[in-house]
């Protein structure tokens, strides 16, 4: 409990709800809103959902800044009102729905990483008020839908696996509802995207192998007070979370249970799903170009050597990999970031570790952003036989996709 209690003290936190929560609580999903429209019919489909016996609790925080339009204040008054009543109708011990009402924040402190924040803290005191410093937080956007099995197979994932401190959960955007044939192909492509990064980063052996999307991960309360919260960034808050976890050890991954995101375009953020989706849309691309799976193939091979440069040259060590890898590590000044971990590392598996504190998400991000060479279809196609994987039978983007959804990560 210690992690808890020292985090909440730091963060000087002040209960939201003056609801207690129910002794047996286990899980508590965190929901930022703002101007959904829809709210109620996303309650009332997590109400359908299969309910564990351990008592669970939605938090939905109603969020907008200080200078937002009419329209979205308007819109948040009636969610508000409308969560209200939905309460009075439908809670009871097993599901206990809460409002948290963060309008009118000052912009610079607004968005959906500050607004994930305050319903996390929340979640987090919560259960250190009932002494569960273990308690399941899952992250969900208002315009998700979830697997039957979700509240179950959430808790009995975590629960099976106690040293398993967050994962990520299966995803699947939604495009059946969508006549727009441009639209669905960005969704689509956009979605072969990010599958295609992630059997990139497992192809190299990288220690975050797994796919950062804000309603598709889970984590303890005390791994995250453990690791100081969620961030307070306007976009990319799920990212800069999920790694920080990740650099305490790997994380799981939950493929028996899906999260269902909206395609929907949008320009909430400066970046993510819905900026990337109506960037693409918007454009004159006919694909989504991405990196040659060669670059992963040179990460693999800075990767299957890092052992070696515990002790060689790092100027020796940095000739034997590929010329591309070779002057972006170059040019992150790797010799200085080296001697520091060398400095600090008695055994190998430290060094590793330290390597990979450096060499983050961000820095392969950014990496292998650099070399945007080709369609992702055709370099999907060239990833899977490097890795020995069965061929895809088809490079239709739809079906690409669906195959890629059955093939298990």
């Amino acid at each position: 409990m210690r992690h808890l209690n020292r985090y909440l003290a730091l963060q000087q936190a002040t209960p939201l709800i003056g609801v207690t929560p129910a002794a047996g609580l286990g899980l508590i999903t965190v929901i930022p809103c703002m101007h959904e429209p829809g709210i109620l019919e996303l309650l009332d489909h997590l109400r359908s959902r299969d309910m564990p016996d351990a008592a669970v609790e939605i938090i939905l925080v109603i969020n907008h800044p200080d200078d937002a339009s009419d329209e979205i204040r308007q819109s948040n008054a009636r969610a508000l009102d409308q969560i209200q009543l939905w309460q009075q109708a439908h809670n009871t011990p097993a599901l206990q729905v809460h409002a948290i009402d963060a309008c009118e924040m000052p912009v610079r402190a607004s968005g959906v990483g500050m607004a994930r924040k305050i319903g996390m803290d929340e979640a987090v005191r919560r259960f250190a008020s009932i002494g569960v410093a273990d308690g399941i937080i899952a992250s969900l956007d208002a315009d998700c839908r979830v697997s039957a099995n979700y509240f179950t197979a959430l808790l009995q994932a975590f629960t099976g696996h106690p040293a398993m401190h967050a994962a990520t959960i299966a995803y699947a955007h939604r495009t059946s509802n969508i006549t727009d044939s441009r639209h669905k192909q960005a969704i689509v492509c956009y979605e072969l995207f990010l599958r295609y990064i992630e059997l990139g980063w497992r192809h190299a052996g990288l220690p975050f192998a797994f796919t950062a999307i804000g309603s598709c991960f889970a984590v303890r309360a005390n791994a995250c007070a453990r690791h100081h919260g969620m961030n307070k960034r306007q976009a990319g808050e799920d990212f800069y979370f999920l790694h920080k976890l990740a650099r305490e050890r790997p994380l799981g991954h939950l493929p028996d249970l899906f999260v269902y995101p909206s395609a929907r375009m949008s320009s909430r953020t400066p970046f993510g799903t819905g900026q990337a989706v109506a960037d693409w849309y918007h454009g004159q691309r006919t694909s989504w170009p991405v990196c040659a799976p060669l670059v992963f193939e040179e990460l693999r091979q800075m990767n299957d050597s890092l052992n070696q440069l515990f002790k060689t040259d790092t100027s020796n060590w940095l000739a034997s990999l590929p010329q591309p890898l070779r002057q972006y590590l170059h040019a992150c000044n790797i010799e200085q970031a080296v001697i520091n971990m060398r400095n600090n590392s008695a055994t190998v598996a430290s060094f590793r570790a330290r390597f990979y504190f450096w060499f983050d998400g961000l820095k392969a991000w950014r990496y292998v952003n650099q070399q945007h060479v080709m369609p992702v279809e055709q370099a999907l196609a060239s990833l899977l036989q490097m890795m020995d994987q069965r061929m895809p039978t088809t490079t239709d983007a739809e079906s690409l996709l669906q195959q890629l959804r059955r093939t298990p990560a």
